[in-house]
C-alpha cells in the first residue's frame, strides 16, 4: 500500500515538474518573441531615422543647384547613382535618388491626347479629366459626383488639381495594378517606358502632381512678358529684331502662346529663337506644368503632340551637352518651321522641384520615404513627405535589388 502511494506521489510530482517546465519555456519564447518585435521596433525606427539622413544629406547638394538651368550633368543628378549607390552611416545605410519633378508629365495639366499615348482605355483618361475639372458634367467614360456618391464608401469628386499621384486611386477606372505595375495589355499606340537597361517600367514612373521653375531666362534675367500691353516697341527692338519685326510682333500684342507668336509674318529663324529664349506670357515668377528638355526621358517627351520618336531621341542626346534655352529646338534635325511653334509651349530648360526617394535600412529592416523639395530664392522646403507602406525598396521604383557601389558619409560622393 505504501508503495503505491508513494508511487502516485512520484507521478503528481513528475507532472507537476513537466508542466512548471512547459510554463517555463512558454514565457521564455513569449519573452524571446517580445524581445523580437522590441529589437524589429528599435531596427524600424533607426532605419527610418537612416532614410531621414538620405534626405538632409540631398539638401547640401540641392542647395547649390541653379532652378534657371537644371541639367543631367548637375550634381544633384549624379548624387546615389540612381539609387544603386550605398552610404553608410555608421552601422546603418541608406540610398538615395533625386529625380527632376520637370521630368514627368504633370497629371494636373495633361491633355486627353497626352493621357490617351499612355493609358489602356478611355476611362482613366475621361475619368481624370473630369475628376480635375470644374464642370459637373461627366464625359462619356467619366465621372462625377453621381458615380461616387453612389459608391459603398461615397465620397465626392475634387473638382480641382491633384495633390498627391495616390489620388489616382479615388478615380474611376485606376487601380493599384494599373498605377504601379507593368501594363501588358497596352494598346499599340500607346508609347512604352523602359529604363537605360531596357526594363519596362509603370505608368507611375511617367507621372507626377508637383512641379515648376522660374519664369526667368536661363542667365536669370526677366523675360518680357507679351500676354499683356504695356510692353514698349524698344523693349522688343532690344531682343535683336530688326524694326519691322518688332513693329509687327508690338502691333499684334497681347499673345497667349508661342504657337501664336511664332506666326506673326515676317519672322526669320533668328527672330524666333530670340524671342524663345526671352518672352513669356505670363506673369509672375513661376510656370507650372511644363517639361524640362533638359532632363525628361524619352517616353515622357513623346507625350508632347508632335514630338516624334526621331525628335525625342535627338532631345535626349542633347541633353549630355545640356539646353540652355528653348531656340535651341530651332536646331534640332527634325524639328521643322512648322513643328516648332506646336511644341515650343511645352518647354523650361530649368527647374525648382525635385522628387527624393530614400530607403533607410537597419539590420534587415528598411524604411522608404518619398518627399518633394522646392528650391525657392536660395532656401529648400520639404513641401511633402510621404513614408511608404512598402516591404523593402519600392519596386516601382526600379533600383537594382543590391547596390553597385557602397561609400561611407563623408568621404565623398
Amino acid at each position: 500500500m505504501r508503495n503505491r502511494k508513494t508511487g502516485f506521489i512520484l507521478v503528481e510530482a513528475l507532472i507537476v515538474v513537466a508542466c512548471l517546465v512547459a510554463l517555463m519555456a512558454m514565457l521564455a519564447a513569449n519573452q524571446h518573441s517580445s524581445m523580437r518585435e522590441t529589437q524589429d521596433r528599435l531596427r524600424q525606427k533607426r532605419a527610418e531615422s537612416a532614410a531621414r539622413s538620405a534626405v538632409a544629406y540631398v539638401f547640401s547638394t540641392l542647395t547649390s543647384a541653379t532652378p534657371n538651368s537644371v541639367t543631367l550633368n548637375d550634381n544633384w543628378a549624379q548624387l546615389g547613382g540612381n539609387g544603386n549607390q550605398s552610404f553608410e552611416l555608421g552601422d546603418l545605410t541608406f540610398r538615395v535618388q533625386i529625380i527632376d519633378a520637370n521630368s514627368r508629365l504633370n497629371v494636373n495639366v495633361a491633355t486627353a491626347p497626352q493621357l490617351q499615348s499612355l493609358l489602356v482605355d478611355q476611362t482613366m483618361v475621361d475619368s481624370l479629366l473630369d475628376w480635375r475639372e470644374t464642370s459637373t458634367t461627366p464625359r462619356a467614360n467619366g465621372a462625377k459626383d453621381e458615380y461616387y456618391t453612389g459608391l459603398e464608401t461615397p465620397y465626392i469628386a475634387k473638382l480641382a488639381s491633384l495633390t498627391t499621384l495616390e489620388e489616382l486611386l479615388l478615380i474611376k477606372g485606376w487601380t493599384a495594378q494599373k498605377l504601379f505595375t507593368v501594363q501588358t495589355d497596352v494598346i499599340q499606340s500607346a508609347i512604352t517606358q523602359t529604363d537605360t537597361n531596357n526594363r519596362q517600367l509603370p505608368l507611375i514612373d511617367y507621372l507626377t502632381v508637383d512641379g515648376g521653375a522660374p519664369n526667368t531666362r536661363a542667365n536669370g534675367s526677366t523675360k518680357i512678358n507679351l500676354g499683356v500691353r504695356g510692353v514698349t516697341l524698344n523693349q522688343i527692338v532690344q531682343l535683336g529684331l530688326t524694326q519691322a519685326q518688332a513693329t509687327q510682333v508690338f502691333n499684334r500684342i497681347p499673345f497667349n502662346s508661342f504657337q501664336q507668336l511664332l506666326g506673326v509674318p515676317g519672322l526669320t529663324p533668328i527672330a524666333q529663337q530670340r524671342l524663345l529664349d526671352a518672352v513669356t506670357f505670363t506673369a509672375g515668377n513661376r510656370v507650372t506644368g511644363k517639361i524640362n528638355l533638359n532632363t525628361a526621358p524619352s517616353w515622357v517627351l513623346q507625350t508632347i503632340p508632335n514630338v516624334t520618336l526621331d525628335i525625342a531621341n535627338t532631345i535626349v542626346t542633347q541633353q549630355s551637352t545640356g539646353f540652355t534655352g528653348l531656340s535651341q529646338l530651332a536646331t534640332l534635325n527634325g524639328v521643322s518651321p512648322t513643328t516648332l511653334p506646336r511644341i515650343a509651349d511645352s518647354f523650361v530648360v530649368g527647374s525648382d522641384t525635385w522628387i527624393v526617394r530614400a530607403y533607410g535600412k537597419s539590420g534587415e529592416i528598411g524604411t522608404a520615404i518619398e518627399a518633394t523639395v522646392v528650391l525657392t530664392n536660395g532656401k529648400l522646403q520639404i513641401q511633402k513627405w510621404d513614408r511608404l507602406n512598402t516591404i523593402g525598396i519600392p519596386a516601382w521604383w526600379n533600383w537594382e535589388e543590391e547596390p553597385t557601389s557602397t561609400t561611407a558619409v563623408g568621404t565623398g560622393q
